[in-house]
């Protein structure tokens, strides 16, 4: 198991490539509910199919909250379309449900979708409903948190970056779509990860996209 930079988790077994909460379609959805901002696509089309060519995994695994709303416009339906078959052109595509896709199904059919992703040792699942507890041997692999950290530079400037949380049991991966600006985890971290967390010690680190940092994740956790 091993960290990008770019907010995925790369697995050996396949090779698999793990990202989570792509959020394709955020501009036009926020044009349909009166944000009346440009429509960008931000660049994660071209992000993510240059990604996969550079790491050539075998399998890539979306981790929930591959769309961002239901009903998409018919540019937002193309610009979805679009994307998720050039990474089904690259790679075997696994598409996990989250709590943003309650319409994937319907909405994009030629891209099954399951609940959960299993490997040996390993369950990943988008987060919006956590398991009770951890399964003996198993690693849990989640999104949907949206995991940041702000650190201070050396300047004074404050900076929110996106974190990887990694605990015994449960990794939390960081959203992927350049408009999740992340919630800081050393400020407001759910009570759900706190649950999990709160036995055993937590690694965080932080991504700007070309390097990770290791952070001490503070306050402490009770």
């Amino acid at each position: 198991m091993r960290f990008d930079p770019s907010g995925g988790l790369w697995l050996d077994d396949g090779p698999t490539f793990i990202l989570a909460d792509l959020h394709l379609g955020y501009a036009w959805a926020q044009r349909r509910r009166g944000d009346l901002g440009p429509v960008v696509e931000g660049g994660t089309q071209q992000q993510i199919w240059q990604l996969v060519d550079s790491l050539r995994p075998r399998r890539v695994v979306l981790l929930g909250d591959i769309v961002h709303a239901p009903r998409p416009s018919p540019d937002e339906r193309a610009t979805i379309q679009q994307t998720l078959q050039g990474l089904a052109d690259r790679a075997e595509l696994v598409c996990v449900l989250g709590n943003h896709d309650r319409a994937f199904p319907s909405d994009f059919p030629a891209f099954p979708a399951v609940s959960e992703w299993r490997s040996p040792g390993v369950l990943a699942l988008h987060g919006d409903r956590l398991p009770i507890g951890p399964e003996p041997g198993v690693v849990t692999v989640v999104g949907h948190f949206h995991p940041a950290i702000r650190i201070k530079a050396a300047s004074g400037a404050s900076h929110k970056l996106k974190a990887f949380l990694q605990g015994r049991e449960l990794v939390v991966l960081p959203a992927f779509s350049p408009f999740a600006a992340g919630t800081d985890m050393r400020r407001e971290m759910p009570p759900e990860l706190r649950a999990w967390f709160a036995a055993h010690p937590v690694r965080a680190l932080v991504t700007d996209g070309q390097r990770l940092l290791p952070v001490s994740l503070t306050p402490r956790l009770p």
